[in-house]
C-alpha cells in the first residue's frame, strides 16, 4: 500500500573534482504522465548541499513521478547524463529499505552558465544563441535595434536615437549592451514582419533569447498563506517577474491567469494592482497560477516558478 515518504532532491553542478550545490534551483514534481502537477519546492543550502524536500506516497513497486528543474544560468538538458535532464523520472519506495540505492533522495546536475557582463554600469549586455528549425546554430542572422527613447545625458554624454546592427557568429551567438531600462525596436532576419518591443532590464546581462521572447518567469506572494472568515475580502499584492528579469507591473493581469484551486471554498478576482481572495465557506484552497499568452513554446516548459497562495476560511 502507498504510504508518504520523504523524497530530497540534491541538485549540484559539473565542477570537479567536488560539484558545487546549486541553491534557488525550481524544482516541480508531476505525476508519471507529466499531466499532473504535484508539488513543488526550491533548493535551499543544509549544510554543504542544496537540497528540495518533498512528502510523497511511494510504494513496493515504487511510484514514478516526473521532475522537472529550472533556474536562470543554470541548463538541465541532458548533455552530462541521465541525471541532468529536465524533464526526468524518479522512483519513490516505500518502505525506503526496497529502493536500490536504500534511500529516495536523487542527485541532479546542472551546468551553469556565466553569462557576460558588461563593463559600463549604464548598459546591459544582452547575449545568446540562435538555432535552425533542424537544430543546427543559425550563423549570420541579422538583428536591428532601433532606440524608441527620445534623447537623453547619460554621465555628461548625449545619447541620440540611432540604429543598432548586428550577426550572429559562426556558432549563431549573438551579443550587444544596450542601455538599462531603455526600449527598443528590434527587427530580426526571418521575422521582419513580427518586429518586437523590448525594455532592457536593470541588469549587468540578460539572455537575449528572454529578452526579445519573454513570458511570465515567476509569481512570489506575500504573505504565502492567510485565514480568513466567511465572507471577508483580503487584498494581495503578487509580485511578478518575467524570464527578461523585469518586474511586471502590479499583478500583470494580461500576463498571469490567477484561479482558486476550490471555488466553494474562496474566490480570486485579479484587479490591475492586486489579486481579491474573498471567503465563501469553511475550508481549505489555494490560488494558483499560469500564463496567458502561451504563444510562445518553451522546451522544456517548467511552468511559472511560484508557491501556491494558501487560503483557510473558518
Amino acid at each position: 500500500m502507498a504510504s508518504p515518504v520523504t523524497v530530497r532532491v540534491f541538485v549540484v553542478d559539473e565542477l570537479l573534482p567536488t560539484p558545487s550545490p546549486i541553491v534557488g534551483v525550481s524544482v516541480r514534481v508531476f505525476d508519471a504522465t507529466g499531466m499532473t502537477f504535484i508539488t513543488q519546492n526550491q533548493t535551499v543550502l543544509v549544510g554543504n548541499d542544496a537540497i528540495a524536500d518533498f512528502t510523497l506516497d511511494g510504494d513496493v513497486p515504487a511510484v514514478e513521478y516526473q521532475i522537472r528543474l529550472s533556474k536562470l544560468g543554470v541548463a538541465f538538458d541532458g548533455l552530462l547524463g541521465d541525471d541532468s535532464k529536465s524533464p526526468q523520472f524518479i522512483q519513490v519506495y516505500y518502505p525506503v529499505g526496497s529502493s536500490p540505492s536504500g534511500t529516495n533522495d536523487f542527485t541532479v546536475q546542472g551546468q551553469t552558465y556565466h553569462r557576460p557582463a558588461a563593463t559600463d554600469p549604464r548598459l546591459c549586455r544582452a547575449s545568446g544563441f540562435f538555432k535552425r528549425g533542424d537544430g543546427q546554430p543559425y550563423p549570420w542572422l541579422d538583428l536591428m535595434f532601433v532606440p524608441a527613447f527620445k534623447p537623453t545625458i547619460v554621465d555628461g554624454d548625449g545619447i541620440i536615437g540611432s540604429t543598432v546592427t548586428g550577426r550572429t557568429d559562426e556558432n549563431g551567438y549573438f551579443e550587444i549592451d544596450l542601455y538599462r531600462t531603455g526600449i527598443y525596436h528590434v527587427t530580426m532576419e526571418g521575422l521582419e514582419d513580427v518586429p518586437r518591443e523590448v525594455t532592457v532590464p536593470d541588469v549587468s546581462s540578460v539572455n537575449l533569447i528572454d529578452l526579445l521572447f519573454p513570458v511570465v518567469a515567476s509569481v512570489v506572494f506575500t504573505p504565502s498563506s492567510v485565514n480568513l472568515a466567511v465572507g471577508e475580502s483580503l487584498d494581495v499584492f503578487p509580485e511578478v517577474r518575467g524570464s527578461d528579469g523585469r518586474l511586471l507591473e502590479g499583478a500583470a493581469v494580461s500576463d498571469v491567469l490567477y484561479t482558486m484551486l476550490d471555488t466553494a471554498v474562496a474566490g480570486v478576482q485579479a484587479k490591475t494592482d492586486r489579486i481579491v481572495v474573498q471567503g465563501l465557506s469553511a475550508g481549505t484552497t489555494e490560488v494558483n497560477v499560469d500564463r496567458v499568452d502561451k504563444s510562445i513554446v518553451l522546451i522544456p516548459d517548467t511552468g511559472i516558478t511560484y508557491t501556491p497562495f494558501a487560503i483557510t476560511v473558518s
